[in-house]
């Protein structure tokens, strides 16, 4: 019986009422195995696996064993292969989104999980980059990204970098900060200040990020003109490094 017909038959209460039961006995191989599902109606039944993840994530009184039944290494790259997929819904990479977040807040040791699965993190930088702040699932996705991303920072500065973070981070503090929660901003500052400590002078967006920087130091948080003028200083660093005059930024 597809998902439609269940809901059909038993109306929307209902419906709710079983996905509810029969969740909560789901084992974690067909956890898994619903994760990476997304077709058709099967999108609905991949929306309640990652719903059922995060609560697992979120909830477990042991996490070691909560890591045992969902390990990393096999749930972290389903998770990050819904971000490839381009069919799938704002709400739908909200959640996945949350439900790395939750494996990294755990142990970031977790992030070249991410990592090694090609095309991940372009892809998460890549939604937070067309997120339209206005449309609040939108924003909470774009809001999520952060969170991700930040933590991937931690572990792996240059594949954020080289997935064009720098760029996407300074859009949303630069254009969107009035739509975003404060920490948010905080939270993307600190991610662009550690990406400007991989930028090299001769890296053709510099100079965008240059003028970008500048605007910032004008901002009317104290904390994003001090991680502004950190940026800078980053920056001033990589030139010295490489026998360079820092004018030229």
């Amino acid at each position: 019986m597809s998902v439609n017909d269940l809901f059909l038959r038993c109306g929307g209460v209902l419906f709710k009422e079983y996905r509810t039961s029969v969740m909560e006995g789901v084992d974690p191989d067909t956890l898994l195995e619903w994760l990476q599902t997304g077709v058709g109606d099967e999108r609905d039944i991949q929306l309640m696996a990652l719903e059922q993840l995060c609560m697992l994530l979120l909830m477990s009184d042991n996490i070691d064993q909560c890591f045992e039944s969902c390990p990393p290494r096999t749930f972290l790259p389903a998770l990050c292969k819904i971000f490839l997929d381009e069919t799938a819904t704002e709400n739908v990479l909200e959640v996945t989104a949350r439900a790395i977040t939750y494996y990294l807040d755990v142990s970031n040791e977790c992030t070249r999980r991410i990592t090694q699965v090609d095309g991940a993190v372009k892809a998460i930088c890549n939604r937070l980059a067309v997120a339209e702040m206005s449309d609040r699932t939108s924003k909470d996705l774009a809001e999520q990204c952060v969170k991700l991303l930040e933590h991937v920072c931690q572990k792996e500065t240059s594949a954020v970098y080289d997935a064009g973070g720098l760029q996407c981070m300074l859009t949303l503090v630069r254009q969107h900060g009035q739509y975003v929660h404060k920490v948010m901003i905080h939270s993307a500052m600190s991610v662009i200040t550690k990406l400007c400590s991989k930028m090299e002078p001769s890296d053709s967006t510099l100079p965008e990020c240059s003028a970008s920087l500048g605007a910032l130091l004008e901002h009317d948080d104290p904390k994003v003109c001090e991680c502004a003028l950190r940026c800078f200083g980053a920056l001033t660093d990589r030139f010295i490094r490489k026998f360079m005059d820092p004018v030229e930024m």
